[in-house]
């Protein structure tokens, strides 16, 4: 087994240009293993929307059918519709997939580059898109079976207070995402890509 004073030693008796060599092939390495965490976590995120919308869309519909009460029936509507919308939106990103079959490494890194910069947008305009309309879904649904209800102010308050924590959670937990997953993999991809071009 080499020690590591033996791979310094080979690393300084290396020229200029074995050691760009190493330092590139070094940099595909682990963007390979980056881009290879980050595709898993895409798919059990589209994973657990697709099953989120195939059992919330029945019941939202079934609650919007069977409650009496008006704000809920929209409200459930409303959620269904967003999600069949969320399902539709996460598919779209599929045509955005780098192709392993690219001309030459550096175009693919290019489309890699590109696809986690659509997906980060796709975070960043999720309050838009995604969390507005799910809150607005949500308080309609309770505040029609809220109202509904005679006294019990806490009952109403808590219910309230917990869809305002589940907003205000997904809010932060996409920052974070954004934070600890495409902001240091977009730097490192335009590193690549700029060691590749020289």
């Amino acid at each position: 087994m080499i020690e590591e004073d033996e791979l310094i030693n080979i690393w300084q008796s290396s020229s200029n240009q074995e050691r760009i060599k190493f330092e590139k092939s070094k940099l595909i390495l682990e963007m390979k293993s980056s881009l290879d965490r980050f595709n898993k976590s895409v798919k059990y995120r589209d994973l657990t929307e697709y099953i989120n919308a195939i059992i919330m869309i029945p019941l939202s519909v079934y609650a919007a059918y069977a409650l009496p009460y008006i704000l809920s029936k929209i409200g459930a509507l409303f959620l269904a519709l967003l999600l069949i919308y969320v399902v539709i939106k996460l598919k779209s990103l599929n045509k955005h997939k780098p192709n392993i079959l690219s001309n030459s490494y550096i175009d693919y890194l290019y489309q890699c580059r590109n696809y986690l910069s659509i997906q980060k947008k796709l975070r960043e305009t999720a309050p838009i898109w995604y969390i507005l309309p799910l809150l607005t879904g949500a308080l309609l649904f309770a505040l029609g079976v809220i109202l509904s209800i005679k006294g019990k102010v806490y009952i109403k308050i808590t219910v309230l207070s917990i869809i305002a924590v589940g907003v205000v959670a997904t809010y932060f937990y996409n920052i974070w995402i954004i934070k600890k997953q495409y902001i240091p993999r977009l730097k490192k991809m335009d590193e690549l890509i700029k060691a590749m071009e020289t």
